[in-house]
Parts: structure tokens; sequence; C-alpha cells
């Protein structure tokens, strides 16, 4: 039988899980330090967690660890831009473990099953403004802890950004519909077409009034940021969250010609794609950045090349010309530079470096912002419109109010504006609780050291893709997610970083040296013998 493992050098990679046929092993992987892809997530999901669950088949298992940080992965595991692979030390053997993949399944899986109504343990309600991503997470998470949630929502639908921004193509309405409906069926109350603030329907003072013990602003950045140029108020010119807002409403026009975007960001990228989808002949990507330097994640990137879109890199808008009283071209001017030498965006031109990009649609997609003065009585705000919000809890330096998502951020990514929501949550539930807000929680955990990652010793694995659907029209899903054999196999490629092997089931090991042997970090020795030797006179 197995004599020992020794825990120094034992790396977790869990080799020995897998390899063993009677299941004597087991993986602890509630370790101090934290594996890198558990490091790089802005919600720090436990990857190694749910993945271990998933190398022994427990599917339910797996989807209740990661919901614990992360309560939309239906939504993540489609438009998350997965920093965790980027870090995810199997790179070290072949490629990075297909974790968004992975988390899409686990996603669609959780869709299918019933809501569980948490008890409430609180009489305290606590208001929440704006359903995205950030505040459906802090009423999601309110709601666990046993608070009654109430977001006020100023559109028709929840969803923020999920519903409104993001095309149907990479995030399908019913996805967020369901996971909105999961929420309603905790016991969210939601009211719509309800704005919130100085001058809206309701105030944040009324809504104090009202029996709300807690305020949490997650309005958003709603807006197109705007620059004044000649010409933007031409028809054929739009704005980048206007014109997605109108592809999700179904009230964008058919295009047809040449349309020109301009921006490099993710928005700009959505809004080309959308622009081909809807029956444009060409769509140009004209950017400020140079060609590979756009600020657009690599795989939205991919998507547009793939859809036919074309790259103008290092240039910038000048006027936009008319002809027969309509959008007719665009004249751009070279730009030199981007940020100057404190980093800071602070483009140069070359004026006399002129080009002219014939196109009868143009999209100027270039950022997002909130609305300015809605919440100047109520929280610590500056004149951009963002909330002076600490980045970890929240607090916006107005008692009782909390800030979350891209009003507090800026523009960032879902999975962050998730992670904000929750820590939204948690600081109010400290708050009604008389606890001070930050104590222990939210400090980093130490990431396991690079000298003991796995990777020497580990075979190479095929990774499992998910694949692009053939045929689609429209703005129907493009990618089809992984089947259940897929998404197990994938989990056994991970290594569980960090993670501590243990013998749990000794009494069955059969002492055939196999863990032993494979063992990369030659931690494990067995005893020779299984039995003891019988008894003599």
């Amino acid at each position: 039988m197995i004599s020992s493992i020794d825990r120094d050098k034992c790396v977790g990679c869990g080799t020995c899980t897998k390899s063993c046929g009677l299941d004597v092993f087991r993986l602890d992987t509630d370790q101090p330090e934290v594996s890198p892809c558990m490091g790089a997530c802005p919600a720090g999901t436990d990857i190694r967690g749910y993945q271990a669950m998933l190398q022994r088949g427990d599917v339910r298992g797996a989807l209740e660890c990661l919901k614990k940080s992360n309560p939309f992965p239906a939504i993540t595991g489609r438009v998350c831009f997965h920093p965790c692979e980027s870090e995810c030390a199997r790179r070290r053997v072949d490629e990075a473990v297909g974790i968004n993949a992975v988390e899409q399944f686990l996603g669609d899986r959780d869709l299918e099953r019933e809501a569980v109504k948490p008890a409430r343990v609180h009489l305290a309600k606590v208001a929440v403004v704006g359903a995205g991503p950030a505040g459906l997470s802090a009423a999601w998470f309110l709601t666990c802890m046993g608070y009654e949630a109430v977001v006020y929502e100023a559109m028709p639908e929840a969803g923020g950004m999920l519903r409104y921004a993001i095309p149907a193509y990479r995030l399908p309405s019913e996805v967020v519909r369901k996971q909105v409906g999961m929420l309603t069926d905790m016991g969210v109350r939601f009211h719509f077409n309800t704005k919130i603030g100085k001058g809206a329907d309701i105030s944040v003072a009324e809504l104090r009034r009202r029996g709300c013990r807690a305020v949490i602003l997650a309005a958003g950045t709603s807006r197109s940021r705007k620059i004044p140029v000649e010409g933007g108020e031409l028809p054929g010119v739009f704005w980048g969250l206007e014109f997605l807002r109108a592809v999700r409403y179904g009230e964008a026009p058919r295009l047809s010609g040449t349309v020109a975007v301009v921006g490099g960001g993710d928005v700009a990228v959505d809004a080309a794609i959308s622009a081909r989808r809807l029956g444009a002949a060409r769509v140009i990507m004209a950017s400020l950045e140079a060609e590979g330097q756009l600020p657009a994640y690599p795989h939205n990137i991919a998507d547009a090349v793939r859809e036919g879109v074309e790259f103008n890199c290092g240039v910038g808008p000048v006027r936009v010309e008319e002809r027969n009283g309509a959008a007719s071209a665009l004249v751009l001017r070279k730009c030199l530079r981007v940020f100057n030498a404190e980093g800071k965006f602070a483009p140069e031109f070359d004026d006399q470096a002129l080009s002219r990009l014939e196109a009868s649609t143009i999209i100027f997609a270039i950022g997002q912002a909130p609305e300015s003065g809605l919440f100047d009585e109520d929280a610590d705000m500056m004149p951009n419109g963002y909330a002076r919000a600490d980045s970890l809890t929240g607090e916006t330096g107005k008692q009782a109010v909390f800030a979350a998502g891209d009003i507090a951020t800026g523009p960032a990514s879902v999975i962050r504006a998730i992670a904000g929501g929750r820590e939204a949550a948690i600081s109010a539930d400290r708050y009604l609780r008389g606890m001070v807000i930050l104590g222990e929680r939210g400090r980093a955990r130490p990431l396991v050291p690079e000298e003991k990652l796995p990777g020497k010793g580990i075979a190479s694995l095929p990774r499992h893709e998910r694949t692009i659907r053939e045929n689609c029209s429209g703005f129907d899903e493009i990618r089809r997610g992984l089947r259940l054999d897929e998404v197990l196999a994938e989990s056994l490629r991970c290594m569980t970083c960090g993670s501590k092997s243990h013998i749990t089931y000794n009494d069955d090991c059969m002492t055939c040296y196999t863990c032993e042997l494979v063992c990369p970090a030659d931690a494990i020795n067995v005893h020779p013998f299984k039995e003891t030797l019988p008894r003599t006179l």
C-alpha cells in the first residue's frame, strides 16, 4: 500500500488521481496559495476547485463551486475575455486549458435548473440602481445573503450592456432572459422604465425614505462617448452603443455598400461585425492604434477577420463629407502616436497626411460614458459622471451608498463588473450588520510560486475547442459549445496547480506502483507490502 506523500514535493498536478484505477487519492484544492488562473480571474473564481470536481465526474458540484463567485457562467462563458487562460500553467506543456468553454457548458447546465429561493433572514431592504452585470450580480449575492433586493432599471428589460450592446451572435437574448428569470424566481424585484437620480423618476434620497437601508449604484456607462466632428450630424452617421442598441431592438437599417467604423475597441468590433450581418458589402475599421495594438480582445478581432472586416490602422477622423444631404465619405489623418510620454491618452496627428474613405454609413465607436449629474447629490461623483468609490469595497463617501461596475471603474469587462457587484453586496451586508466593511475580505492571496507549478513530466493532451457553427445567418449564435465528454476530457488537462494530494482510501490500494512511477514530482512512496505478515508463534 502507499506509505506516504511528501507534501513539500507535491505540486497538485493530479497525475496520481488520474492514473489510479482504484480511486485511492483525493485532491485538496482549498489551499492558501492560488493557481495562476485563479489569480488572473477578476472574480477570483475557484477554477482548480471546480475542475477537480469535473475530473471526478461531479458536474453538479463543479457548477455550485463556480457559482460561489460567478452567478452567471452562461453569460461569462460566452463573453468573458478569459485572462485565466493567458496565465494557465498548462501552456508550459502544450496549450491552456479551455476554461471559458468549460464555463459555458456549466452555465448552460445551470439554465436548465430551477432556481432555489433563499430564506429571507434580514429585515433590511437594499436598492440596486441598474440591471447590468454589476447590478444583477449585487442583487444575486444580496438575495443569497437573505436580503430583499429591489432593482431599478431605466430600460424596459434587464441586462444593460448584456442585453442592449453585446450582439446576439455572441450572447443570445434568451440566455440573458433566463438568467434574469432565475433572479426573479429567487425573489428579486425589478422596476423597469424607472430612472433613479437627480431630475429622474425617483431620487436616491427617496429610495432611502421608502425603506431601503442601503443603495448600490450600478448604472453603468450607457452612452457613447462623442467627439465634435464636422458632419457628425449627417444622416448615415451613427454612434457605437446607440447603433448596437438599435440592432438588438431590430430597429437598425439594412446596410449596403461600404461602412466605416471609427474605433479599435470591442464595441467597434461588434459594430463592424453587426454591419456585415446587416448586409454591408464592405466594412473597414479605422483606428488610432497601429496594427497589432488594437485594444479589442484578440478573439474578437479574430471573429472580425473571419467575417471579412478590413482594418485601416494608425489614422484618426477629420470630417465626414456630405453628398445629397447624407454622409458619403470619411476623411482621415495619420496618427503619429496615441499616448504621450507619461502614458496618457493624447493623440498626435500629421495634418498633412490625409486620406479619404468612401462610405455611405459611418459608425463612431470611440468609447463609453455614464450619464453625468444623476448622482451628484448622493455620492462623491467626478465631473465626468463616474463615482469616486473604493476599488475594493465600493464605498462612495456617502453613508450607505456604494458603487459597482463601470460607473465605479470605467468601462471594463463583464466579469469585472460581476465581481464589483459581489464586492458591493458584501460591503452593504457588512454595513447593515454594523461590521467593519473592509475587515479581512479582499486581501490578495499569494500565487503558487513559479518553481512549484507543475509541468515537468506531464503528458501532452489535445485541447478541445468550441466550433464555429456552419451556415449561420443573421445574428444566430456563432459558437457551438462543448459536449459533456469533451468537457470531462478538457478538465483532465487541468493540472490543479497548488493543490495537495492525499491518500484517502489506502485499503483499496493493490500496490501496483503506478502512482509512484508516474508522479512527476517524485512525491509518492509505495510500501512493498499490502498486507501485514501472518502471525507466527
